[in-house]
């Protein structure tokens, strides 16, 4: 079998050759990088990643945590890959440069970080976690809060997480009972008083303390606050002592052993202090800026995923032989083949290589679209970018999600047998994968915020703002277009998404609301495979005019002799025929279930609704 690989060749495609991504340091806000400190960049996460994760996967799933006296322990080695990784600087990765971070693009961080999720899912939650808690910090802390957490998390010498869930509440962040007292004399202190469950990094070893980032109810307000709430607090002295944050247990879990997924208690002893955080009563306003840039994070973390599940597949179908061609069936003398000659086996992977690539390019694109409204000239252009980014984060945590489960689970098929053993890291992926779809928020509630919330916003124009980018490619595209055909596809599926949406204001109006929610989740699946579709024909299109390029320099074309010879000894063509092929499959084989879909949700079926359960 073969060892870890990531795409970085994907990841470059998308940032460089797709993106232009190197247009951005022309603005203030990145001057100061260039597309070769880029390169070094992603060059340097894939060695961690190879290096320094990867060898730790496999082991951390199999040894898993241990609790012992309150208090969780991480296997061996994890201690000193994550000060290496810290010491590089990605805690920090997207933190602007005046407050001491690196000040990366995300489309960047992005492509970076898919590569250290795909070498170890588990590992990242704990740098993952203390990057989401300083976004919160650099939005909404005070110079004080900054002074005083920044640069120790940055560094790794703290970590962070969020704290939001509740036995009582689950998802529904606003019954939470978690409570919050002043604290006389000391202004914005309060005694915290609640439990917190499956809080991803809420105790481990790795670090000297844990920030977290708490959401309580202050007497009888109407809204939630948000606190920083230390594991351990400072004294007058600067010493460390314990803040009354216990560890009540880990959670065990199907997959990502090696995430210390934690049950939390604040003020046993009634001696939890918390700082509030923005203003009080508006927690669910800061924790929006952690929830949303973390649905992006989950995105990433199902490209890395899928990516890994696909390579993997892909290297084992040429290795392992088994069978015959389909043509020589009958022949009893035939050569045996190698797995990857068999049809069935072909369509499985390229439905994993167009669906990984389709995942990347959404997560890139929204990650790009977040960068350009740090850049606009003025509001208008920063609202285009803004709006995209809305209705794409709910298509990238669920749709991207999704559908790296069912990638993870068709490499297993492309496995057969040797799938299901544990040995060969197949079912690790598929279990690392599963959690992807449930928390920060289930994707259930992804497709309810995107029709109840995102599209229904100002009158549509989020949704409008979409389609309009979706319908300059089709508008452009002239008969004589190279994926003319493709493109018509396209069109019908846009039309189809714009209908349905249609159909579903016109529901809202008349007050159906329940059965518009029972569709709510077809019709994200729907619009995503659009915006897929869309973007991987966009990456077609480039890639045809470097693979041309390409064939020219080589003095042929796709219907000489030597066009197959080209194919297997250079990567680069090989590579951009890829492409092509992954948005042709796309088009034709996974792109038709969005006329499925709208039928089912024109179906006016309610036995969901009705039936006696």
């Amino acid at each position: 079998m073969s060892e870890f690989e990531a795409n970085l060749r994907d990841i470059r495609f998308n940032l460089f050759d797709f993106l232009d991504v190197k247009g951005l340091t022309e603005s203030e806000v990145y001057a100061d990088y260039d597309e070769e400190m880029f390169n070094d960049i992603l060059l340097v996460s894939l060695d961690q990643a190879t290096n320094l994760l990867a060898p730790l996967n496999a082991s951390g799933d199999a040894t898993g945590l241990t609790f012992e006296d309150g208090r969780v322990k991480m296997p061996p080695g994890w201690k000193e890959a994550y000060d290496t990784y810290c010491a590089a600087g990605w805690n920090g990765g997207t933190v602007p440069m005046e407050l001491g971070g690196q000040g990366l693009p995300r489309s960047v961080y992005a492509g970076s970080q898919e590569m250290f999720i795909s070498a170890n899912t588990s590992f990242l939650f704990m740098p993952g976690l203390t990057a989401a808690a300083l976004d919160i910090l650099v939005a909404f802390g005070t110079g004080d809060q900054k002074a005083k957490y920044l640069e120790r998390m940055m560094s790794g010498e703290w970590s962070g997480t969020m704290c939001l869930t509740e036995p009582s509440a689950g998802t529904a962040v606003p019954d939470l009972r978690s409570s919050a007292t002043p604290i006389e004399g000391r202004e914005g202190f309060y005694h915290i008083k609640g439990q917190k469950i499956f809080i991803s990094a809420g105790d481990h070893d790795l670090t000297d303390n844990i920030v977290h980032m708490v959401l309580a109810r202050v007497g009888d307000d109407e809204g939630v606050s948000l606190f920083i709430v230390p594991r351990m607090r400072e004294d007058a002295e600067g010493n460390l002592t314990f803040n009354d944050v216990t560890t009540v247990g880990i959670e065990e879990k199907l997959g990502i052993h090696c995430s210390p997924t934690c049950s939390l208690s604040f003020g046993d002893e009634g001696d939890c202090e918390g700082w509030l955080v923005g203003e009080r009563a508006k927690g669910l306003k800061c924790m929006f800026i952690m929830m949303n840039e973390a649905r992006i994070a989950v995105g990433v973390q199902a490209v890395g995923l899928a990516s890994t599940a696909y390579l993997k597949a892909l290297s084992y179908a040429k290795e392992r032989i088994q069978g015959v061609r389909i043509e020589d069936i009958r022949k009893r003398d035939a050569q045996r083949v190698a797995i990857i000659e068999h049809p069935d086996v072909r369509r499985n992977l390229m439905y994993m290589k167009s669906v990984s690539e389709g995942t990347r390019a959404i997560c890139i694109y929204a990650a790009y679209c977040d960068d350009q409204r740090h850049i606009a000239a003025d509001d208008k252009a920063a609202k285009r970018w803004v709006h995209q980014l809305e209705i794409l984060t709910p298509l990238v945590k669920a749709w991207c999600s999704d559908e790296a489960f069912k990638v993870a689970e068709l490499g297993i098929q492309v496995f057969g047998g040797y799938g299901y053993i544990r040995e060969y890291g197949m079912e690790q992926i598929l279990r690392d994968a599963k959690i992807a779809s449930i928390y920060e928020g289930t994707n259930g509630v992804q497709a309810l915020d995107l029709l109840g919330r995102k599209m229904a916003k100002g009158g549509g124009v989020m949704l409008m703002t979409m389609l309009n980018e979706v319908n300059k490619y089709i508008g452009a595209a002239k008969e004589e277009h190279f994926f003319y055909g493709e493109i018509q596809a396209l069109a019908k599926a846009r039309d189809a998404v714009a209908s349905t949406a249609m159909e579903f204001a016109k529901r809202g109006m008349k007050g159906d609301i329940a059965y518009s929610a029972l569709h709510a989740t077809p019709f994200l699946q729907m619009f995503g495979d659009l915006v897929v579709g869309w973007l991987l024909l966009r990456h077609a299109e480039r890639a045809r005019t470097l693979y041309e390029a390409r064939l020219r320099t080589r003095d042929v074309d796709d219907h000489d002799e030597d066009f197959g010879k080209v194919l297997e000894d250079d990567d680069e063509a090989r590579y951009l025929h890829g492409k092509i092929a992954s948005a042709h499959f796309f088009v034709h084989q996974i792109l038709p279930r969005v006329q499925a879909r709208k039928a089912s949700i024109r179906s006016e079926d309610r036995s969901a609704l009705t039936v006696v359960l």
